[in-house]
């Protein structure tokens, strides 16, 4: 058998004195150590609660969110199913307020508002989302803003419906960037600059990725030169 070194045979001792300073520290400071520790156990528990509750709270929210979008999916061939469907909505903004589902609701409010014509609800709706985002990388604050530019042009408004499309396609926007401009574009008609309506229909077209639609803003590009 090896013999151990001067090293190995401290190791045993430092450890044995370590342990004997610490026990002697809280027999000195007794009262000390049992608050601190008290308040530790205390901030872990409440930690642990408020992470139970916050889970429990945001599972509860979306239950009721899957119900709401399982009604949006029969509305579609049962329109009278739409009023139950935002009665479900108001009901999740009103119990779960803090939730992103109540943050979602208010967009699909919105669309329904828009859908049944009632453009004060549904711009009310589509505004309360969009002070609700902070951030935004499924890009639903663009269609939100686009949504309101479409309010505000129903209206004929366009002024306002403008200021709306322009804002939408300052966020994020992959895949919706074409639209966003013949958006805008459209609204340049009808304010009369067709030099505005024309330069963003020849955004529109570089960015197009939809065939269908190609044709269309080659025509509308034909008719303003």
């Amino acid at each position: 058998m090896s013999k151990l070194s001067k090293q190995e045979l401290k190791e045993p001792d430092i450890f044995q004195a370590t342990v004997t300073k610490v026990a002697h520290y809280i027999e000195e400071n007794k009262t000390r150590f049992y608050v601190f520790a008290t308040a530790g156990i205390g901030a872990i528990v409440i930690a642990v609660g408020i992470y139970l509750y916050w889970s429990n709270y945001q599972t509860s929210a979306m239950q009721i969110y899957t119900n709401a979008q399982n009604n949006m999916l029969k509305s579609v061939y049962n329109p009278s199913v739409a009023d139950d469907t935002m009665d479900i909505f108001k009901e999740l903004i009103d119990k779960y307020p803090y939730s992103w589902s109540a943050r979602m609701s208010h967009y699909h409010l919105g669309n329904i508002y828009y859908n049944k014509g009632e453009l004060d609800n549904a711009i009310d709706s589509y505004k309360k989302f969009i002070s609700s985002v902070k951030s935004d990388e499924a890009g639903v604050k663009f269609l939100a803003l686009t949504s309101l530019g479409y309010c505000y042009e129903s209206r004929k408004d366009f002024k306002s419906a403008l200021e709306y499309f322009e804002k939408a396609q300052k966020t994020k926007n992959v895949g919706f960037e074409s639209m966003g401009y013949r958006n805008i574009a459209r609204i340049y008609e009808q304010l009369n600059d067709k030099e505005k309506a024309l330069e963003n229909y020849k955004t529109a077209l570089e960015k197009n990725n939809d065939s269908a639609m190609e044709l269309f803003i080659k025509r509308k590009i034909s008719s303003l030169s």
